[in-house]
């Protein structure tokens, strides 16, 4: 059975929703009066005070729970394997007409590894609407009412900030790669000789895909470092102060995240990162007054 796009979406619409449900069915709880307020309990039911070790337990079930997402993601990219390498082929298809470059794997092992690769790339996309409710469950009882409210509002701006992560990559990558083509090869006149571009599947395919989930998971940068702030655990001004080594860092990770080495392809990618870093300040700035007209 092949899946069209807007099937996708459909897919990915119901999860979120799902998630929604489900941490707003977690949330409620019974009623106790704080400053003449009617504000939900701290937790979801059965949410006590817990020993060092039972935090640990606890840590230990979200996280096989999250690999379990992980895992099942990962088995139902596989399954539409097809799909997704349509999908990660399509925006360079034109491209691989014009200079004829066929999608060429170097060995019997190879193609099974690239789709175990991409397979697992994917299920963190199609997993991460169950590995964020697993996030929130571990913290939840932690959070006090006005905390977890705002958490809740957070959820569908997290959801939509790891979509144009996805999104960006999705787009930004073919035209690193077009951009290399373009430049790189040379313009021969003799119709005798021909240049190929081999390994094409390795360098770009799994390139895509783990780029991809990697700017989605590093999209969610703006609204951690905002619950962050909101929970007083940052400040802009510490954020601010920090900002060159922040800098160095994310350029560092893109250098490790990007298939080459050039400076242009790497500064694409950190490019967009950096400027969601400076977005985390601004946002943790606006929320620090809130807080302190409270106290």
């Amino acid at each position: 059975m092949h899946l069209r796009l807007w099937q996708w979406i459909a897919l990915g619409v119901g999860a979120v929703v799902l998630l929604l449900a489900t941490l707003l069915i977690a949330s409620k709880g019974k009623k106790v009066e704080v400053e003449g307020a009617d504000l939900p309990e701290e937790g979801p039911p059965g949410d006590r005070e817990m020993s060092f070790w039972e935090h640990l337990a606890e840590l230990r079930s979200r996280l096989l729970w999250a690999i379990f997402f992980w895992a099942a993601g990962s088995v139902i990219a596989w399954t539409y394997y097809d799909e997704i390498f349509r999908l990660l082929v399509m925006p360079i298809e034109p491209a691989l007409r014009k200079y004829e470059i066929p999608i060429t794997l170097q060995s019997i092992f190879e193609p099974l590894m690239l789709k175990l690769q991409i397979s697992i790339a994917a299920g963190l996309v199609i997993a991460f609407p169950g590995i964020l409710y697993e996030v929130m469950a571990f913290i939840w009882p932690a959070l006090y009412p006005h905390e977890k409210r705002f958490a809740l509002k957070l959820l569908p701006a997290s959801l939509l900030l790891f979509s144009a992560g996805i999104f960006l990559a999705y787009k930004l990558i073919p035209v690193m790669a077009l951009f290399m083509l373009q430049i790189g090869l040379p313009k021969m006149d003799n119709p005798g000789v021909k240049v190929q571009v081999l390994n094409f599947a390795r360098q770009y395919l799994w390139s895509v895909a783990k780029i991809a989930a990697a700017c989605g998971v590093v999209f969610q940068m703006p609204l951690v470092m905002m619950f962050l702030g909101k929970l007083g655990v940052v400040t802009a001004k510490g954020l601010w102060r920090y900002w060159r080594h922040a800098v160095v860092a994310i350029f560092t990770l893109s250098a490790i995240i990007t298939p080459t080495i050039d400076p242009v392809n790497m500064t694409l990618l950190a490019g967009p990162i950096v400027a969601l870093y400076f977005l985390s300040v601004l946002l943790v700035y606006l929320i620090e007054p809130k807080e302190q007209s409270k106290t």
